[in-house]
Parts: structure tokens; C-alpha cells; sequence
């Protein structure tokens, strides 16, 4: 599979570490990571450097997501599909592009079901995934480590059959 993915607007690449600083100010954002299950707040250069070096040598399936030249968020299917996007991306169609490339990726790859999930009170993460042909399955409460605040979080999963009706 290829390192490199583009769509209509984005290319999605395997990331780096002239990546951190800008990780680390978009994700450091807590209007941010508020919404993310694995995320610190503050996080800092450090944070998105360790993060950066566990991808350089696991390999795996992230990548960071850019406009043109500029980083605007990253994406990956590492047990189940993830992304943010720093907040002055928000609104603008690119999670669900991102996430369309990310979904034809991992059905290219495998007939697995994809998981996926989201803090209830996210309505626009939500509407990505329904969008995808993501359907909820379960429900469990989740500690975000940016806050400390418990919150239900939205299990849901998105089959190959599903996705080819939709895709």
C-alpha cells in the first residue's frame, strides 16, 4: 500500500518530525483534544515528538492530513478508525474527505469491519461517521485525558458490505 493518498482537496502522508511543532499547537488546542480519547492537555512538543517516533518505528496506518502544503490534521485506523483536525479546519468538508480515503484504504486491505467512536455530545464527529455508513453498536463511558471529564462515548462500525452500497 502506498505512503502517499490524495483526494480532490487533501494528500494524506505518513508523518514526521518537521511535523511536531505544528501537532503540537493544533492538537494543544483543548478545544481540540476535548473531543479526542487519547489525547493530553496541555500537549506539548514532546508529546507530539513521542507520538511521531512511535509511527516512525511501528509503522502502521497514520497519516497527517494536509491542504495544499499545510498540516491541517492527521487520520488513522490503528484498531479503529481516528482523526482531529486543528480547529480552524473545522467546518470545511475535510474530515469527511480524509475519512473516505482513510475507509477505501482499509477495505483495499481487508473485508474487517472498521470500528470507530465518538464522545456523544460531538454531533460533528457524528455526522462524519453516519455519513460513512457508520451505524452505533454500544455505548461505555470514557475518562478524555485532556479534561479528566468522564463522557459516554458512541461505539460504531462501518462493514465492507455497508460500505459499498454507500462508498
Amino acid at each position: 500500500m502506498t505512503d502517499l493518498m490524495t483526494t480532490d482537496r487533501l494528500t494524506l502522508r505518513r508523518p514526521g518530525m518537521q511535523d511536531a511543532a505544528v501537532f503540537a499547537a493544533l492538537v494543544g488546542d483543548l478545544d481540540v483534544s476535548r473531543w479526542l480519547t487519547r489525547v493530553p492537555h496541555p500537549y506539548t512538543l514532546a508529546d507530539a515528538n513521542d507520538f511521531i517516533a512511535r509511527v516512525e518505528v511501528c509503522g502502521g496506518n497514520t497519516f497527517v492530513i494536509c491542504a495544499g502544503e499545510q498540516v491541517v490534521g492527521c487520520i488513522g485506523t490503528e484498531g479503529e478508525l481516528g482523526y482531529w483536525l486543528g480547529k480552524n479546519h473545522w467546518g470545511l468538508g475535510y474530515a469527511s474527505e480524509a475519512c473516505r480515503a482513510m475507509v477505501d484504504r482499509h477495505f483495499a486491505m481487508t473485508s474487517s469491519d472498521l470500528q470507530s467512536s465518538h464522545f456523544v455530545e460531538n454531533a460533528a464527529s457524528r455526522n462524519v461517521l453516519q455519513k460513512l455508513g457508520f451505524v452505533r453498536t454500544s455505548q461505555t463511558q470514557a475518562r478524555c485525558p485532556a479534561t479528566g471529564d468522564c463522557h459516554v462515548l458512541q461505539r460504531m462500525v462501518l462493514t465492507q458490505s455497508t460500505w459499498e452500497m454507500i462508498g
